[in-house]
């Protein structure tokens, strides 16, 4: 079996996993999916996706095993409408946010400050995609990986319109669009210790607000980044780290 890559899947047709339901009314299948999320989400917390059972999920939402098989069929599918429902609230928040917005620093600086804020908001949705992520079948990874794709390109164009006009280099523009995208992640994966370690999550996402808006300059071909004296010093002696080693002892 051929391994999937970045570089077949690019060039690879893509078919879209499909969740099909027997009801017909969108809005009812909206409204329910979104009931079966938040219960899949509290049982796949509890109990891991492997060891959850449809029924227990069934139970967490509110609705009959016969409900539930009216708009999912399996655990699989529970976990990809899970994937896409969080997809949607970002790409679609994101888009609502920076809506008629013409000025390029602002429309940056709001798509950032959105997506921290949207993250956070859905942390134990995030929490436990990210758990669960192997459990995926492969029509599943395709659709993921194609939504994220998409996701990214998002950041892309936001970043080619600020620094439309100068000399943009395209590997870092493409990097750093992956690594906007996904710096909120932090906020989840790391909770436990930035809840500790700082006064409030909102200076927190302050934080790496500012930090992101500065060295997003780096996307421009010409910016001169040089380390500071004493740091090129410091890398350079072997004796300042081995002290600096030593006192962590």
């Amino acid at each position: 079996m051929q391994k999937m890559t970045m570089n077949n899947f690019k060039n690879k047709p893509i078919k879209s996993k499909s969740v099909v339901s027997s009801i017909k009314n969108e809005a009812l299948v909206d409204r329910r999916r979104k009931q079966i999320i938040q219960g899949a989400v509290k049982v796949f917390t509890a109990k891991g996706f492997h060891k959850a059972t449809v029924r227990e999920i069934a139970e967490a939402s509110g609705i009959t095993m016969g409900t539930m098989y009216n708009y999912v069929r399996t655990k699989e599918d529970i976990l990809f409408i899970c994937y896409e429902y969080m997809t949607s609230i970002l790409s679609e928040g994101l888009k609502e946010a920076i809506s008629g917005l013409e000025d390029p620093r602002e429309e940056l600086r709001v798509i950032l400050r959105r997506n921290l804020d949207t993250v956070y908001a859905h942390q134990d949705i995030v929490m436990f995609l990210y758990q669960e992520s192997g459990a995926y079948d492969q029509e599943a990874i395709r659709s993921v990986l194609s939504q994220e794709m998409k996701y990214v390109e998002l950041f892309e164009d936001v970043l080619r319109r600020r620094f439309e006009g100068q000399k943009i280099n395209e590997f870092r523009l493409k990097l750093a669009a992956d690594i906007l995208s996904y710096t909120p992640v932090i906020l989840v994966l790391r909770r436990w210790s930035l809840t500790r370690r700082f006064e409030s999550m909102e200076e927190v996402k302050e934080g790496i607000l500012d930090f992101l808006e500065k060295e997003i300059e780096l996307v421009v071909e010409d910016y001169k980044y040089e380390r500071p004296v004493k740091a090129t010093e410091e890398a350079n002696n072997t004796e300042y780290w081995l002290t600096t080693y030593k006192e962590t002892l």
